[in-house]
């Protein structure tokens, strides 16, 4: 049908040009969301602690030890203390299963030191903490270092000290370390993002079950572990089985003997291998009650040492097992 009326016309070209803006406007607004997802989605990702490392290898981190995370972020991250250089540890199948701090001032110490018996991955391939003794854990995100205390799962512990990278150049776009700097870690919700991780890789290592191979290669390490644990504890048994492990034994279940500073000054002591003691007024100590001679000490002249004056203050010969002891009475 020909319209005649310019009006009409007009305003059918007007019509059909806002529904062209509208659908450029909406297929715009798609796209960018598309790209926002894509954006959330990676900065998301979670990377086990093997291949943190293999990145890692090499990168120099400072170590903060005072960390006081704020729900929402501006959290506290202060008093520097190690630098130092991490270093994958491999176990004798090529597998990393855990690392090293090297130390910066003196590489042949470690501020991080790598124990097979205590620092023990939570999945073989996919691992998203290491266990330590002590309820104590390690955990790598973005490229940092979280050392858990108080760890008693993945969603209860608290966070103790954490190490930043100084990432050089060449690795500044590798995707471990997005979100490494000291200003992205006092500004995310700490606890938050550790929690989150571990749900995360929770999931991925679901998807990921060993094979053979690998099955394999994960009980010959546990048998590691636990023969070396057996060993140790065979040892020990040994020792609290032989007669000088149930003298020991004997000595440390007798009654101790607690000595009191009733007085207003110090008491000075000095006993076993060089052993001293300033007990201060109001202080108590135990001893063993058959171990030996405590003896009156002296200040070593200029000094803050103390010298035995070879005067007997009490004989711990068995007899006052179990008493308290007022240093007014010696």
């Amino acid at each position: 049908m020909r319209l005649t009326n310019p009006n009409v016309a007009r305003s059918c070209i007007l019509v059909q040009k806002f529904f062209r803006t509208l659908k450029h406007l909406l297929m715009k607004k798609i796209i960018l969301a598309t790209l926002l997802g894509l954006s959330v989605t990676a900065s998301h990702a979670q990377i086990d602690m093997i291949t943190s490392l293999k990145a890692m290898d090499g990168v120099v981190y400072t170590e903060y030890w005072n960390v006081v995370p704020v729900e929402g972020g501006k959290n506290t991250i202060s008093e520097k203390r190690y630098v130092a250089t991490v270093s994958p540890v491999k176990n004798r199948f090529g597998h990393i299963v855990g690392f090293d701090a090297l130390s910066k001032e003196n590489p042949a110490e470690k501020n991080i030191d790598y124990n097979y018996m205590y620092n023990i991955f939570d999945h073989y391939t996919h691992p998203s903490y290491s266990t330590g003794s002590a309820s104590h854990a390690q955990v790598i995100i973005n490229g940092c270092i979280f050392d858990l205390e108080h760890f008693e799962s993945t969603t209860q512990f608290d966070i103790d000290k954490i190490w930043i990278p100084s990432v050089p150049k060449d690795k500044a776009a590798d995707p471990v370390f997005k979100g490494a700097k000291m200003s992205d870690m006092k500004s995310v919700d700490l606890m938050k993002l550790i929690k989150d991780y571990f749900v995360e890789m929770k999931k991925i290592q679901d998807a990921n079950p060993y094979n053979a191979a690998m099955q394999e290669e994960a009980n010959t390490m546990k048998f590691i572990v636990d023969s070396t644990q057996l060993t140790y504890d065979n040892a020990n048994a040994a020792y609290w089985n032989s007669p000088e492990g149930q003298a020991k034994l004997n000595q440390l279940r007798k009654p101790k003997v607690t000595l009191v500073n009733d007085t207003q000054t110090d008491v000075l002591m000095c006993y076993g291998q060089g052993v001293s003691t300033v007990l201060k007024p109001g202080e108590k100590k135990e001893f063993s009650c058959d171990n030996g001679k405590i003896f009156k000490g002296k200040l070593r002249a200029n000094s803050d040492q103390l010298d035995s004056t070879g005067e007997v203050l009490l004989d711990l010969d068995g007899t006052g097992c179990g008493r308290e002891i007022k240093a007014s009475t010696l």
